[in-house]
């Protein structure tokens, strides 16, 4: 049986070298993947097939984070395995199984593939996986860990300041690239050379779970909901607009909740607004475009940012990292610091959820971040 040619390739390993090869009926040479020699997160990859560049031209890549971004990771550790590995404990973001079943919906998989990169280690990258994704990991396109970061042996175990280069996943996977590609991370200074492909949330830490856990316990108490049911919505008055923050350290705005997010009695909403987020994204042309003109931003704050632009272009023009964080802060951190378009996004996000029929469920029980974890229900 004669071949059929699919799609040509031409892409450069890690060594410099040009590979070139074509993708046949018959199972020639597969693209480059991505991984250095001997990376450990090769073997995490899944077998999710590569599709053709004219199929991919309308699909976006969705590059997630994991811990402080999807769920929580404990200082305390699970008991040991039969073979001495012990994992830390996790903790799910609220509506992670609901956000979960969305990305892995048959209507959303046909526009977006779904990629995991972490700069934890490999171990500790397949066991939150597997606590995040279960048995629907094979869903995934890519798990990428530590060793994809491009650290220098010498700074590979120590905690080190890390940069996801998208370059990397674009040579890997090069139906995509600036104009179809979001990396959701709670770390502005990961993200600091693409701030326009980058959707930053607020870091989950131990506060944010606690307020949840008080959520939970409240609603219990008061109404006898379900112990996952997402609780109604309340009205509260509308926030002062808070000033952007320009300074050249986004990440300690992130870790710093406003007032009205803690005292509100619901959930962390965040993975619903990303839902509702993806949603909008899915039929732009140019999502780094999208982002850049204050797509994210509701109405009601994008005339403060056109005036806070002009500043942070004035403050940042000496350093490059500064004036990229800055650019970050004004198209990115103002959105989750906003009450107005955090409620717009959830908003949207719930209307998709329940328009594909999936459970609008926050997936968190009883427990402390120091007592027993609260894991997912596949």
């Amino acid at each position: 049986m004669s071949s059929v040619v699919l799609e040509s390739h031409v892409q450069r390993t890690w060594r410099g070298q040009i590979n070139v090869w074509v993708l046949n009926m018959e199972g020639s040479k597969p693209p480059f993947d991505g991984f250095p020699p001997h990376s450990q997160s090769r073997h995490l990859t899944t077998n999710v097939p590569i599709l053709t560049r004219q199929m991919l031209s309308a699909r976006k890549l969705l590059i997630l984070d994991l811990n402080g971004t999807l769920l929580l990771r404990s200082k305390q550790g699970r008991p040991p395995t039969k073979s001495g590995v012990r994992m830390r404990t996790v903790y799910p973001r609220p509506f992670l199984k609901s956000f979960r079943e969305y990305i892995f919906h048959p209507s959303t998989m046909k526009w977006l593939d779904t990629m995991v990169w972490s700069s934890a280690q490999p171990p500790s990258v397949a066991d939150m996986v597997k606590n995040c994704f279960g048995q629907l990991q094979h869903n995934l396109k890519a798990i990428w860990a530590r060793d994809t970061m491009g650290l220098p042996p010498e700074l590979y175990n120590k905690k080190t300041q890390t940069t996801k280069d998208l370059a990397r996943p674009w040579a890997a996977f090069t139906a995509h690239s600036r104009q179809t590609t979001l990396l959701l991370d709670d770390s502005a200074r990961k993200a600091h050379l693409h701030p326009h492909n980058h959707i930053c949330v607020r870091e989950y830490v131990r506060e944010i779970r606690q307020h949840d856990v008080k959520v939970w316990a409240s609603a219990s108490a008061n109404t006898n909901s379900p112990k996952d049911a997402a609780p109604k919505k309340q009205r509260k008055p509308k926030s002062k607009k808070a000033a952007p923050d320009l300074a050249a350290s986004v990440d300690s705005s992130v870790n710093a909740p406003p007032a009205w997010f803690l005292s509100a009695a619901k959930y962390d909403e965040t993975l619903l607004a990303v839902v509702g987020i993806l949603e909008t994204i899915k039929d732009q042309p140019d999502v780094a475009q999208w982002i850049a003109g204050g797509g994210l931003l509701a109405a009601e704050v994008k005339d403060d940012t056109v005036v806070a632009q002009a500043q942070a272009d004035s403050a940042a023009a000496a350093d490059l990292l500064t004036s990229q964080m800055a650019a970050l802060s004004l198209a990115q951190e103002l959105w989750f610091n906003n009450e107005s378009t955090v409620n717009y996004w959830a908003g949207r996000g719930v209307h998709t959820l329940q328009a594909l029929q999936i459970p609008v469920s926050a997936g968190i029980s009883s427990g402390s971040e120091d007592e027993v974890a609260t894991r997912i229900r596949i």
